[in-house]
């Protein structure tokens, strides 16, 4: 496919389904912890307090390794750093089958964060290349891995530990992580050179970067947005378990599905405001109307969780929620890609996803902290709410989804 110009091609649609594959293997191997954490909490005797401390780990290097990887995405071949990236984190998911107790988990924690870091600021300095009318749809390669990585996760990985155990669990999820490697290697001709070290820098500086209120309006959405998502990932299995009395397998299956309708949502709607885009909507006004209407569904979903009764309605509101958060994440990284321009995107992505991914630090606290206090529905609450504050700062920080004008 031709680019813009030959240095760097528009990436086709086998790379976009590479970085899709590669963020689902990031929220597989991420995500594989919680799946094994019921029989590794006991062999190696790890508190509650523990545990929490190995969950938290991952995210003391993934939220600075994004600005550090937005950075070098702007400066040197976004091909060699995605894989060393993946190289990383996925040896430290193979090395995680070995380990011996809380210091050498957590260690790995720390480096798989290193590396996993790399993903989403080198996914999105690709994507930005993308023309307007099919940012979208390329979009939900990130969208629809950020899904289908805990989907697979929680259905491969239990099925692998009722087989063999946790720590052969880890060694497979590594390997097939490191196993990307292979198809990759061969991918740089579409991706283009890196930048000559004497080149104009296309990049605004940072001191610019920082001084966009845009990019706050737009961290403190992509914080609002990604809240929900940590709640879910972090506390609706033990919720249906603990509270709403399912079986392990049952829980498995909800959560499964609620992934799944998340994947589906964000990638039909994506194509559906694609479309519209390239008939001569605006594409500001098509993405702005989306994100509204999703971030309401995803806090009414929310909200009404823990007032239904029975399976179905249960079902319905778990429905309700997954239809509303999968397109959000589309409009997070699309908008994002846009307002930075092809040249900055990657240190702009780098910065929204660092401040977004607070929540994952902040957020099972607090949780933990009410849910001790006071029980799970003014979690519930809480959690609906965060969405809809992060709606508002967006809408008036950002009035139009449009590149902004670099002095530089």
């Amino acid at each position: 496919m031709g680019g813009h110009h030959a240095a760097h091609p528009v990436p086709g649609w086998g790379l976009i389904v590479m970085i899709g594959l590669m963020i689902a293997l990031n929220y597989i191997d991420r995500g594989a912890l919680s799946v094994a954490a019921p029989l590794m909490q006991g062999e190696l005797g790890l508190s509650a307090t523990g545990y929490g401390f190995v969950v938290s780990a991952f995210f003391w290097t993934y939220v600075p390794s994004q600005i550090l990887a937005g950075w070098l995405a702007d400066r040197v071949s976004v091909h060699r750093l995605m894989a060393a990236g993946v190289a990383i984190w996925g040896l430290a998911t193979v090395l995680t089958g070995f380990v011996g107790g809380l210091v050498s988990l957590v260690l790995l924690r720390l480096l798989m964060g290193l590396g996993e870091g790399t993903a989403f600021p080198c996914a999105s300095k690709l994507i930005a290349r993308v023309p307007e009318e099919s940012r979208g749809t390329a979009n939900v390669a990130l969208s629809s891995g950020l899904s289908m990585g805990p989907l697979i996760g929680t259905l491969a990985g239990g099925a692998l530990l009722a087989a063999f155990g946790w720590r052969e669990m880890f060694i497979v999820f590594g390997v097939a992580t490191l196993a990307w490697l292979i198809p990759w290697a061969f991918m740089a001709g579409q991706i283009g050179p890196a930048p000559p070290k004497n080149a104009p820098a296309t990049a605004a500086p940072y001191a610019e970067l920082l001084r966009s209120p845009r990019l706050w309006a737009m961290c403190a959405l992509h914080f609002a947005a990604t809240y929900p998502f940590y709640f879910i990932l972090a506390w609706m299995p033990l919720y249906l378990v603990k509270v709403r009395g399912y079986d392990i397998g049952q829980m498995a299956l909800l959560t499964a599905l609620l992934f799944l309708v998340q994947a589906l949502s964000g990638a039909v709607m994506a194509v559906a405001c694609d479309r519209l885009i390239a008939r001569g909507a605006a594409a500001s006004a098509v993405r702005r109307r989306l994100l509204f209407a999703c971030l309401g569904l995803t806090a009414l979903g929310i909200a009404l969780i823990p007032l239904t009764q029975g399976l179905g309605t249960l079902i319905a509101a778990l429905l309700i929620t997954a239809t509303g958060f999968g397109p959000v994440t589309v409009v997070l990284f699309t908008a994002g890609q846009t307002l930075a321009g092809p040249g900055s995107a990657g240190r702009w992505v780098g910065i929204q996803s660092s401040v977004g991914n607070l929540a994952g630090i902040i957020g099972p606290v607090i949780t933990g902290v009410i849910v001790d206090a006071v029980g799970y529905e003014p979690a519930f609450v809480l959690t609906a709410i965060v969405p809809l504050v992060g709606g508002l700062v967006f809408a008036l920080g950002v009035p139009r989804i449009a590149p902004v004008a670099w002095r530089a």
